[in-house]
């Protein structure tokens, strides 16, 4: 993955922020579809762990 796709921290809304700036910056042209397609999913799979955690720590 490219420097511009990299997503610091390990926040929730850091992901969801990082995710739509990937889907952007690719219907822009400015990233390969493919590379973004690939931070996409490395994006969800995170947020799907922060959720899962996110309600174990409420439940």
């Amino acid at each position: 993955m490219k420097r511009v796709l990299k997503c610091p921290g390990t926040n929730l809304d850091r992901f969801l922020n990082c995710a739509f700036k990937a889907i952007v910056q690719a219907r822009l042209g400015l990233i390969d579809k493919d590379e973004a397609l690939d931070a996409l999913w490395e994006y969800l799979v995170n947020i799907d762990y922060e959720v899962k955690r996110l309600k174990k720590k409420e439940g």
